[in-house]
């Protein structure tokens, strides 16, 4: 004989209703848990957009490139041929004075080399490949001012060369003698690796 209990005796549903209240008790105090423990969630912060950070140039810093033209001016030394008229192409121009090849060096060395190199590394910035030599044609006046420019080569590139001869006619030179010099100037214009 089996000891006899103080609990009342189990009925045949009594395990079913039990289990089920028992899964009703802890799916409520699991959903308290879980929604008790949760922050409530933060106010929206308005922020201001950040700066644009400026863009990092892969080449150096651009210098400033004119685009006014400079034009003759009267009585600089330059004489036309005779039986043309005052507009006539440089090529044609009687200069024959002298400017020393370390003058003309000393210059081109200086800013001017700098800005021919900004002509070219703005066009490479659209063509990677560009590369080439490039000619010069200086006219200078017998005040040391560019008065006449042009530009060829196997760079072959009319952004650029229109962007040197711009530059060009701002260019200063050392007074010549006996009036306008005409001379050449290379540039072997390759990108930097």
């Amino acid at each position: 004989m089996t000891p006899a209990s103080s609990l009342p005796p189990l009925k045949k549903n009594d395990g079913k209703y039990g289990l089920i209240a028992l899964l009703f008790l802890l799916g409520a105090g699991g959903l308290w848990f879980f929604l008790g423990s949760q922050d409530p969630p933060p106010a929206p912060e308005v922020t201001e957009p950040a700066p644009e950070a400026p863009v990092r140039e892969q080449f150096a810093a651009e210098l400033e490139i004119p685009e006014e033209d400079a034009g003759l001016d009267a009585n600089d030394g330059i004489a036309p041929p005779r039986d043309r008229p005052v507009t006539s192409r440089p090529e044609d121009w009687d200069c024959r004075g002298n400017l020393e090849a370390s003058q003309l060096r000393a210059v081109i060395k200086g800013q001017p080399s700098k800005q021919v190199q900004t002509c070219y590394e703005r066009r490479l910035k659209d063509n990677n490949l560009l590369q080439g030599s490039m000619t010069v044609l200086l006219t200078i006046g017998s005040s040391g001012s560019v008065k006449a420019v042009s530009v060829d080569g196997t760079l072959d590139d009319r952004q650029v060369y229109s962007c040197v001869k711009r530059v060009a006619k701002t260019w200063k030179f050392p007074k010549p003698q006996d009036g306008c010099v005409r001379t050449s100037v290379p540039f072997q214009m390759t990108p930097k690796l």
